[in-house]
C-alpha cells in the first residue's frame, strides 16, 4: 500500500502504542509529584533544574541524532565503525564531565538564565537540585550514545520503552511512604529514572556490538568530520530555543498568564509532534542515511516518497481534526480549579495556532534530515537562521494585531515561509526531491478529512445527547465518540479512493 510494507506498518504502529503509554505514565508522574508538592517553588524549582542539564547537553547531543547514522554506515564500509563509535562515546563522556563542572561550578549564572524571576527559597531549591541533577548528564550522554546505536540497527521497540521506565522510577518513589523527606525521595526516583534509561537499553546495544569508550582517543578523518558536521547542528539547537525565547518575550509583553497559556498550548503540539513526527523520523532516518551512502538513488526516492506519503496521509486529517476539537481537547486537559473558561478558550485558539503549521513542521524535518544524511548541515543551519529572522518578522507584524495567538500563529506561518524555501532548494539540489508527487494525494486526504469533519459535526448533537454533562467523563466520551465517527467516515471514504491500492497490498 503506497509502496509502504506490512513490516514497516507493524513496526511503527508498535513504536506508536509504546509512545502512547510513555506519554499517559508521563502524565500520571506530573500527576502524582503534583499530588505530593502542589503547584509550589519546590515543583518549579524541580522543573528548571532537571531542564537546565539537558538543554546544555542538547547544544551538542543533538549531533548523535543527525550525523551519527551517515558516518556510521560509512565507517561500517570501510570496517572502521568500533573504532569511531569507541572514540564517539569517550569524546561525549568527556563533554559529560565538562558540563557537569561548568554547571556545578555556575550554578548561579544558569539559574539566572533560565529562571530570572527566581529569588529567595525558590533559588537556594534550585541551586540545591542542580548540583544534583547535574550528574544527569553523564546517563544522559550513555543514553543517548545507546539510542543513536540501537536506530543505526534498526532497533527501534527498546529505545521507545526508556520514557515508560523512567516514568515509573519516579512514580514509584512518590508512592513510598517511608522515612526521609519527600523531596530527597523525589531526587532519588529521579535519578534512578535516569539510570534505568540506559540500563534498559545498554544490554541490546552491547549485544549489537556497541563498543566501550577508549581513553586512546585519536582525531581519525571520521572523527573530524563529524565534529565539523556538528557545528553547524549545535548553532541550529540553540536557534531553536532562540525562537521559544522570542515566543516568550512577546508573550510576556501581554496580560499576565499569557507565558504559562502559551507555553500549555506548546507542550499540546509537542506531545503530539513527538508521538507522531519524532517516532516516524526516527525510523525512517537510519534507512535513507544507509541508502545515501550506499549511493542508491532509486531507494532513497522511494523512502522520500513514502514518507511524505505518509505524512500527508496521517497528519493533514489528524490536523484538521485536532484544529476543530481544540476547544474540548483544552478543556478536558486542563480546564479545572483555577483555570477558568476564558483561559482554557485562549489556549486553544494558541493550539489552532500551532496546529496550521503541523503538516510543515513535519515535512520541514524530513527535508533537514535529508541534508543531515548528505553530510551537508550547512543548508539546515541557513534555513535555521532564516526560519528564526522569519519568525521574529511575524511576530512583530502580527501579535500587536492578534495577540496571544499571533504568537503560535507566527511560528506555525515561519515554519511554512522556511519549509518552502527550503523545499525549492532541495528540488535544486536533489532529483529525489524534483520527482516527488504529493498534489494529487494532498487534495484527496483534503477531501476525505473535510468529509469526516462533516459527518462529525452533524453527529455532535446526537453525541452530546448521551453526555450532556461537564465531568471528565462526560466529555472524555463526546471527544473519544466524535474521534472514533471521524476515523471511521475518514477509514471509509479512504478505502474508496484507495481501494485498488489498499487490496493490491493486501493480496501480495
Amino acid at each position: 500500500m503506497f509502496g509502504v510494507s506490512f513490516r514497516w506498518i507493524k513496526i511503527y504502529s508498535s513504536v506508536i502504542v509504546i509512545s502512547l503509554i510513555s506519554k499517559i505514565t508521563g502524565f500520571f508522574r506530573d500527576a502524582v509529584i503534583t499530588a505530593r508538592f502542589g503547584a509550589t517553588l519546590v515543583t518549579d524549582a524541580y522543573v528548571v533544574a532537571l531542564l537546565i542539564p539537558e538543554v546544555l547537553f542538547n547544544i551538542f547531543g543533538n549531533s548523535l541524532t543527525a550525523n551519527f547514522a551517515p558516518i556510521y554506515y560509512e565507517t561500517e564500509r570501510l570496517k572502521k565503525h568500533r573504532r569511531f563509535v569507541s572514540t564517539l562515546f569517550s569524546l561525549y563522556l568527556l563533554l559529560a564531565g565538562l558540563i557537569f563542572v561548568f554547571g556545578f561550578r555556575n550554578t548561579k549564572l544558569l539559574i539566572t538564565i533560565f529562571s530570572s524571576g527566581f529569588d529567595g527559597q525558590a533559588f537556594d531549591t534550585t541551586a540545591f537540585l542542580l548540583k544534583i541533577f547535574m550528574a544527569n548528564v553523564f546517563f544522559i550522554t550513555v543514553t543517548y550514545i545507546c539510542l543513536a546505536f540501537l536506530q543505526a540497527h534498526n532497533q527501534f521497540l527498546v529505545p521507545s520503552t526508556i520514557g515508560i521506565f523512567y516514568n515509573l522510577a519516579i512514580i514509584a518513589s512518590m508512592c513510598y511512604k517511608g522515612a526521609g523527606p519527600v523531596l530527597h525521595i523525589l531526587i532519588i526516583g529521579t535519578l534512578a529514572g535516569y539510570i534505568t534509561q540506559f540500563a534498559v537499553q545498554m544490554p541490546q546495544a552491547i549485544s549489537r556490538g556497541l563498543p566501550m569508550p577508549t581513553w586512546r582517543m585519536r582525531l581519525t578523518p571520521e572523527i573530524k568530520k563529524y565534529l565539523v558536521l556538528s557545528l553547524p547542528v549545535a548553532v541550529l539547537a540553540v536557534l531553536g530555543q532562540l525562537n521559544i525565547a522570542m515566543d516568550n518575550y512577546f508573550a510576556s509583553r501581554l496580560n499576565e498568564g499569557s507565558i504559562t497559556t502559551l507555553n500549555l498550548g506548546y507542550r499540546v503540539l509537542m506531545g503530539i509532534y513527538s508521538l507522531f513526527i519524532t517516532n516516524t523520523m526516527m525510523i525512517v532516518y537510519p534507512a535513507l542515511s544507509k541508502s545515501i551512502v550506499q549511493k542508491d538513488s532509486h531507494h532513497t526516492k522511494a523512502i522520500i516518497q513514502k514518507t511524505t506519503n505518509l505524512l500527508i496521509i496521517l497528519l493533514l486529517p489528524l490536523a484538521l481534526y485536532l484544529f476543530c476539537n481544540a476547544g474540548p481537547l483544552i478543556d478536558l486537559m486542563f480546564k479545572r480549579g483555577a483555570f477558568t473558561a476564558r483561559q482554557s478558550a485562549l489556549t486553544a485558539t494558541v493550539f489552532q495556532g500551532y496546529i496550521v503549521g503541523l503538516v510543515f513542521f513535519a515535512f520541514r524535518d524530513l527535508l533537514l534530515r535529508y541534508f543531515f544524511a548528505e553530510h551537508n548541515a550547512v543548508i539546515p543551519m541557513v534555513n535555521g537562521l532564516l526560519n528564526s529572522t522569519l519568525n521574529f518578522i511575524y511576530l512583530v507584524v502580527m501579535v500587536p494585531c492578534m495577540g496571544l495567538p499571533g504568537v503560535s500563529s507566527a511560528t506555525a506561518l515561519s515554519a511554512v515561509s522556511s519549509c518552502s524555501i527550503l523545499y525549492l532548494w532541495a528540488r535544486k539540489k536533489a532529483p529525489a526531491f524534483r520527482q516527488l508527487e504529493f498534489t494529487r494525494l494532498g487534495l484527496k486526504i483534503l477531501w476525505a478529512s473535510g468529509l469526516s469533519v462533516l459527518a462529525m459535526n452533524l453527529t455532535k448533537p446526537l453525541i452530546s445527547g448521551f453526555s450532556p454533562g461537564e465531568t471528565v467523563f462526560c466529555q472524555l466520551f463526546r471527544l473519544g465518540a466524535g474521534f472514533v465517527v471521524f476515523s471511521a467516515f475518514y477509514g471509509l471514504v479512504f478505502l474508496i479512493m484507495f481501494r485498488k491500492k489498499i487490496f493490491g497490498f493486501l493480496t501480495r
